[in-house]
């Protein structure tokens, strides 16, 4: 086998390439499929939202003034499990649409191969994506569970043997801070799953541990650079959003100390996003700061598949995987 290449995966995606705008097209694509989907969920069940949203805004005010009758006192409304039922029926569609989005940008970082509508496709690469988020899906269960267990067979051990419960707790903490560790390691180690699927042609999630072998760090290192390029850009959102919403309202930053003062800051707050919420103006500008928080987000996506893409396709180039038609 050859000598490990270099992986300079971080901004893999974005370098210069024989045709522009491939994965623009694509992201186009995607964006105007994701908000039709969205449109048609609204327009569905537009008059459960109602209700639903309401009760919402009384259970979060009632928490915020820390009033527990009026929580106890607020019915859920029946047009919840509606709207409930309707979001599990909806996300059928948009996993599908979003593992034909990852599929087309995998496809053309490690092939060049750029097919259906500005990239998308319902074709074989798309639906091995989507077992891919499956599998995912079923190892997050399965390792919540396994933890859950491990927690609560550590402490009872550590309360029976030292009669502490303090000591439980803070065994359950350091469990915690191991199970973070454990948790970003397999899910560095496995990242490229969906792009070792379309590497290979056929579905091969857990090759996904053969191509990051010896790449831990390198690919570690590129996550956690657009990770806190992606927090930045969020907090300077959340802050300009925040800034639009609260402007004209006076509140007691100094007294944020005290518990009760804490409360009326907080019930300040909740009043003043509900009288902006009643100016025009604010619903342009949140729809301004929601489109650029969409953009910043479809950024970080491309970016990390373009990561899992390079670990892919050096891991071809060295041998470590081949094409399923090669045996």
């Amino acid at each position: 086998m050859a000598e490990q290449q270099a992986l300079r995966a971080t901004f893999y995606a974005f370098r210069k390439r024989e045709r522009s705008g491939v994965l623009l097209r694509a992201t186009a694509a995607f964006a105007i499929a994701a908000a039709l989907l969205i449109a048609a969920f609204v327009a569905l069940f537009w008059s459960s939202l109602g209700p639903v949203l309401n009760w919402y805004g009384e259970i979060v005010v009632a928490a915020i003034n820390q009033d527990t009758a009026a929580i106890e006192n607020t019915e859920l409304p029946m047009e919840f499990f509606g709207v409930v039922g309707g979001v599990l029926v909806w996300l059928f569609p948009f996993y599908l649409l979003y593992a034909a989005y990852e599929a087309a940008c995998l496809r053309w970082m490690i092939h060049g191969e750029n097919v259906g509508f500005m990239g998308l496709s319902l074709g074989a690469p798309t639906w091995r994506v989507w077992c891919v988020y499956w599998i995912w899906f079923l190892l997050n269960i399965a390792f919540s569970l396994v933890m859950g267990v491990a927690t609560a067979v550590l402490a009872g051990a550590i309360v029976l043997s030292t009669g502490a419960a303090q000591n439980a707790e803070g065994a359950a903490h350091v469990l915690e801070l191991i199970q973070y560790g454990v948790m970003i390691y397999f899910a560095v180690r496995l990242a490229p799953a969906a792009a070792a699927t379309i590497a290979r042609r056929k579905f091969a999630f857990f090759d996904a541990w053969t191509v990051t072998k010896g790449r831990f760090w390198a690919l570690f290192g590129s996550f956690f650079v657009l990770w806190l390029l992606y927090v930045l850009a969020s907090v300077v959102l959340s802050i300009a959003w925040f800034a639009t919403m609260m402007s004209g309202i006076a509140i007691d930053w100094a007294g944020l100390g005290d518990p009760e003062r804490v409360t009326e800051a907080a019930s300040a707050i909740m009043q003043g996003f509900m009288q902006s919420l009643q100016q025009p103006r604010s619903w342009a500008i949140m729809a301004v700061l929601w489109l650029a928080s969409a953009l910043v987000g479809l950024v970080f996506y491309i970016a990390c598949y373009g990561v899992n893409a390079r670990a892919a396709t050096v891991a071809l180039e060295e041998g470590k995987i081949k094409p399923a038609e090669q045996g």
